[in-house]
Formats: C-alpha cells, sequence, structure tokens
C-alpha cells in the first residue's frame, strides 16, 4: 500500500474510532434509560453509528474486507437501543390528523 492510502486510513479509521467511543455513552444512556426526554441521547446513538461505519469504509478502502464485515454487526446495538427510547414508533394521532382518517 501507499504512504497515502495509509494516512488516509489513519484518519479515516481515527475518526471513526473517535465518533464511536463517545457515540457509545449514548447508547449505554438508552440502555439504562436515562435522559428519556433529551434529544442529545439520539445524537450520540447517530455518532456510535457514523462511527461504525467509518471504519467500515476505512477497512474496505485498504481490501480489509473480512475485518469490515464482523464490525457490521457493531450496528445492531444502535438500532436496539434507537428502539428501546422509542425513537421508530408511529405516532398515530399525528397521522391520523395530517390524513383525516
Amino acid at each position: 500500500m501507499s504512504d497515502v492510502t495509509d494516512l488516509i486510513f489513519a484518519f479515516v479509521s481515527g475518526g471513526g474510532l473517535l465518533a464511536l467511543s463517545i457515540g457509545a455513552f449514548g447508547v449505554l444512556d438508552a440502555y439504562n434509560k436515562r435522559g428519556l426526554g433529551e434529544r442529545r441521547v439520539d445524537w450520540l446513538i447517530g455518532l456510535y453509528a457514523l462511527g461504525v461505519v467509518a471504519n467500515i469504509v476505512a477497512y474496505v478502502m485498504v481490501d480489509r474486507w473480512y475485518i469490515a464485515a464482523p464490525l457490521a454487526l457493531m450496528l445492531w446495538p444502535a438500532e436496539r437501543a434507537l428502539d428501546k427510547r422509542g425513537t421508530f414508533k408511529r405516532r398515530t394521532a399525528k397521522v391520523n390528523a395530517v390524513t383525516g382518517r
């Protein structure tokens, strides 16, 4: 590999690891049901997912897909955290008011 590729990998993977470790606090808050009404937790969970995706992209970029494939499983806790927070629940009262049903 060239030096430029190594440098790009280091920046993307390093930024991804930083985002992942900061965002993990939001995943923990959601699992422990802390900060229920705070939007901060949703942003932290999104930061965690962005960090995981950045690491996947970095490893695929240097032809290490066999390391990137198991990293994709790290997105599952983010989805469960958003489910525990009720982020994806459909609000039927608002939908019915808009659609007239």
